[in-house]
């Protein structure tokens, strides 16, 4: 079954693009209604899912993610990262290798929305800035995605940080294995602890 998202509709992409452009004077606003509008596209997703199990997932993370002056190179795995914990992707990577789950580092987002549409995933989890966050909704609309903003960076597009607690959420929900995570009284990205925020997700809007 195709995915149906209302990011496939050119007035609710114009009518988002006015309200950011509405919202953009007011300090955070318009990245609180980023936020929402992501957690609303998971929702959809996770409902998704629970019909149409995803088989073949595909993980995207950002080159700021990659910490200034590493020499790793990232764009076709994480596999030097693994035995490497000074950036975010030794992290990611660790989770990957747990999950057996591939990943890949895109170094532009338009590298990011092409490798979707080769690799036709049933499933995309990623994490981005807030403004390539709406990009990547409205490039690539009929692919089901997970979405997270980054979490914090040193500067723009520099040594950025990712919701980790978020990520392993994810991934252990795609793989079926969320029952076997702990309970750990961390905050997620909604305020929610990580349990609690799947049963909601997957209650729907």
């Amino acid at each position: 079954m195709k995915f149906r998202s209302p990011w496939q509709g050119t007035l609710f992409r114009e009518s988002v693009a006015m309200l950011r452009w509405l919202l953009r004077p007011f300090g955070n606003l318009e990245n609180h209604l980023v936020e929402r509008l992501t957690l609303s596209q998971n929702r959809r997703v996770i409902k998704h899912l629970q019909n149409f199990p995803a088989e073949k997932l595909l993980l995207i993370m950002p080159r700021c993610v990659k910490k200034t002056g590493c020499q790793a190179d990232v764009k076709n795995g994480l596999e030097e990262c693994l035995q490497c914990r000074r950036c975010t992707l030794g992290d990611v990577a660790q989770l990957c290798d747990h999950f057996d789950i591939a990943a890949l580092v895109a170094f532009r987002s338009h590298i990011a929305f092409e490798m979707a549409r080769t690799r036709k995933p049933d499933l995309i989890i990623a994490t981005a800035c807030h403004d390539r966050l709406i990009k990547a909704l409205r490039a690539v609309p009929d692919y089901p995605a997970l979405l997270a903003p980054l979490t914090a960076m040193d500067k723009m597009c520099v040594n950025a940080g990712v919701d980790l607690l978020w990520l392993e959420e994810q991934l252990a929900l795609v793989c079926g294995q969320q029952n076997d995570l702990p309970q750990r009284p961390i905050p997620s990205l909604t305020g929610e602890l990580p349990g609690q925020q799947i049963a909601r997700m997957a209650d729907g809007p």
